[in-house]
């Protein structure tokens, strides 16, 4: 054989080898089977997104777009084809997602309700709500435009010889603060311990006697539904009765008119009675007294609602997952102690909600014996904007919390002491979730009436997911 033909054979090899690099990196589909598991779903908008475009399951890449279209409802009729091995249930989604914030654009799905029965080849899933970056680079811009003017603020505190010595007695002061703490928490070590395996009993309490509370709820509300269906018709006669009512009390009105207009004009004993003057007199007597009393409650009442308002901004940093919180609320504070109120936060949780999921596989032979079983235990999160909305009362130096947290029922309890600048938080929500709820305790020390320094320990429960955390905010009122 001559060097040409050996050089040849070479330069053919290395290209075959580098083409059939190329197009695995590319992850072309050229050379993808055709057995294939293809679902279909409508979206309202696939701006940025073509076909051959990836589709990821629990951000696994399980295949990618085969075909897009335009549908008679003017939506965007997308084909997915997925790998032979994967199955989506009844209750899958699939989201149009972005990987970070200038990357490329691919489809999410979610596997659907565990135990619920197959979506077929060719069948369809819904489509979730895509994730707006435009919204996303407007909340981010509002909060550089308010971290500017906060710097801006802090420069001016901090920026001459007095606030220099003021930063530094503030440092010297958290110093002092993380001693004291530190010593706090070695002392009280056992009472933490303790406190913690009653947190975890009621915890499990809750879990058992929590589902059937849900159910009977459930099931109140599937029977009040149909007892207003059954009962459409008795409120349409309700509605016409009252309008009777209504005619019938316009026809007395008009004849009352007419009776006062004799007596006025009568001379009879009820006409002496309304247009004696003594009797008059007595009238505004008694018309003066209803003025007092209605200037007295309307004092009371000014007292009860005297309010007031603040808000704050408040950052959380976590060891395990290296990432961050930020809250961003205000609190509405009711009553002349200011004992009740509202709070409203916005979350950004770039650490993202936790959803635990376990499956099993069995495997039969062909006479319907059990071959294996396989247990698997997944974890993912759902990074995103949290919404909460708490009613608070205040009760000596505990506060009860409950409503809606991170989008999710939930509750907390404060207690506060060392005139108010020491609080104890702790925090519980997300109940339903597999196999531990939410739990969250903190402490936190406030100092100026205005800074925040907080330490604590999350999701509690979940051996998996357990982290401590450090942060800071400021409070205005």
């Amino acid at each position: 054989m001559s060097t040409e033909l050996r050089v040849g054979i070479v330069v053919l090899v290395a290209i075959g080898v580098l083409g059939y690099f190329i197009i695995n990196m590319n992850e072309t589909g050229w050379f993808e089977s055709e057995e294939a598991y293809v679902v279909n779903v409508r979206f309202d908008s696939i701006a940025g997104i073509a076909a051959d475009a990836p589709v990821r399951l629990a951000g696994v890449r399980v295949g990618r777009i085969s075909g897009v279209e335009l549908s008679p409802e003017g939506q965007a009729l997308v084909t997915l084809r997925l790998n032979p091995e994967v199955r989506l249930r009844d209750g899958a989604i699939a989201t149009v997602a972005s990987m970070g914030m200038l990357g490329e654009k691919y489809v999410e799905l979610t596997a659907g309700t565990l135990g619920s029965p197959e979506i077929l080849n060719g069948g369809f899933i819904d489509a979730g709500p895509p994730v707006s970056i435009d919204q996303m680079v407007v909340v981010m811009n509002n909060i550089a435009s308010n971290a500017e003017q906060i710097t801006a603020s802090l420069t001016n505190v901090f920026g001459t010889e007095a606030g220099e010595a003021r930063m530094q007695r503030i440092l010297d002061n958290l110093e002092s603060f993380s001693g004291d703490l530190g010593i706090l928490v070695q002392a009280n070590r056992a009472s933490i311990n303790a406190t913690t395996g009653s947190i975890e009993e009621l915890t499990a309490a809750l879990s058992e006697s929590l589902p059937p509370l849900v159910e009977e709820m459930r099931t109140l509300l599937a029977d009040l539904t149909t007892r207003v269906d059954d009962n459409e018709n008795r409120f349409g006669q309700t509605a016409v009765n009252l309008r009777d009512v209504t005619e019938s009390f316009e026809r007395s009105a008009g004849q009352l008119e007419e009776i006062l207009s004799k007596i006025n004009t009568g001379d009879g004993t009820v006409s002496r009675l309304i247009n004696e003057p003594e009797t008059i007199e007595k009238m505004n007597q008694a018309l003066d007294t209803v003025d007092d009393s209605l200037n007295a409650f309307d004092t009371f009442f000014n007292r009860v609602g005297q309010t007031r308002f603040s808000f704050g901004l408040r950052s959380e940093y976590y060891a395990n997952s290296e990432a961050t919180k930020n809250y961003f609320g205000f609190r509405l504070e009711l009553g002349q102690r200011n004992d009740r109120g509202f709070i409203v936060e916005l979350v950004d949780d770039n650490i993202g909600a936790p959803r635990v999921l376990n499956s099993i596989t069995d495997r039969f032979d062909e006479h319907g014996e059990l071959i294996s079983r396989i247990f698997e235990r997944k974890i993912t999160s759902a990074q995103g904007f949290r919404f909460s909305a708490l009613l608070a009362g205040r009760f000596g130096d505990w506060q009860l919390r409950g409503g809606l947290l991170e989008s999710e029922v939930g509750g907390g309890v404060d207690y506060f002491f060392g005139s108010d600048r020491w609080r104890l938080s702790f925090e519980a929500w997300d109940f339903g979730r597999d196999p531990e709820p939410h739990l969250k305790f903190a402490g936190g020390f406030t100092f100026w009436d205005r800074l925040l320094i907080v330490v604590g320990y999350d999701d509690m429960l979940s051996k998996d997911l357990r982290q401590i955390y450090v942060g800071g905010g400021f409070t205005f009122k």
